[in-house]
């Protein structure tokens, strides 16, 4: 029974999602500390990270906040000048789990995207190592990468990737989304449209179908401020 809604779910749900379920659909109730302990004995894992603890977030986090360099200025007269980044929450079939995306402001390409059970800055690096491989680059020198003032991008992680890579980074005033909001936008977009791009057929097809949506969204979607063409296109 375990088993069979684990492989159902091609390996990407957890141990509180599979107990509930179960109980919804076996009506068998079992907790989510033995529901681990038989997921463990017969070797089920989720594919997906695993939620990592506050106190060891805290423990990466640094709590310099640097100044807003773009100062709401989201034009840029070239690629890879300003790129700006956030998270977001979704919530399909009773399973939370995040998005990152990172967007050109030159063209408003997503130029890095990735998902995870975690908003941690591991999803953010993650996100971040896609972008440069989506370009093509060795350095992000003369780069500034605006993001709000979460915790993920006061992270060590986050930082020590600032300088191995040398970008600056820029961020919003606490609590001010008007600082950032081509990407408060782009969320807004992708929730709205997304469920017409996707049969919505479980957490894999989801995930396999949001990724997708990246690709429409820079190849095909025209956005007015591009004179309706692509991003690609631009």
């Amino acid at each position: 029974m375990i088993s069979k809604v684990f492989r159902r779910s091609n390996g990407t749900i957890g141990v509180k999602s599979i107990a509930g379920v179960v109980k919804a659909h076996f009506n068998v109730v079992i907790n989510h500390k033995r529901m681990a302990r038989l997921m463990g004995e017969l070797n089920l894992q989720s594919k997906i990270r695993k939620k990592r603890s506050n106190n060891l977030l805290a423990e990466y986090t640094v709590d310099t906040v640097v100044p807003n360099l773009l100062q709401r200025d989201f034009d840029a007269l070239l690629p890879n000048m300003k790129w700006v980044a956030d998270l977001t929450e979704f919530n399909y079939f009773n399973t939370k789990f995040y998005g990152c995306a990172i967007l050109d402001l030159f063209d408003r390409q997503v130029v890095g995207f990735g998902l995870s059970l975690n908003p941690d800055a591991y999803l953010v690096t993650d996100t971040l190592q896609a972008a440069v491989r989506s370009r093509d680059v060795d350095t992000l020198e003369g780069l500034v990468i605006h993001t709000d003032q979460g915790s993920v991008f006061r992270s060590r992680e986050f930082r020590r990737h600032s300088q191995e890579l040398k970008f600056t980074q820029s961020m919003s005033r606490k609590a001010n989304c008007w600082d950032n909001p081509v990407i408060e936008s782009f969320f807004s977009h992708l929730k709205t449209e997304f469920p017409f791009h996707s049969s919505m057929d479980g957490l894999d097809q989801i995930e396999k179908d949001l990724h997708k949506y990246i690709a429409y969204y820079n190849n095909v979607r025209g956005q007015k401020r591009l004179q309706y063409l692509s991003p690609n296109m631009y």
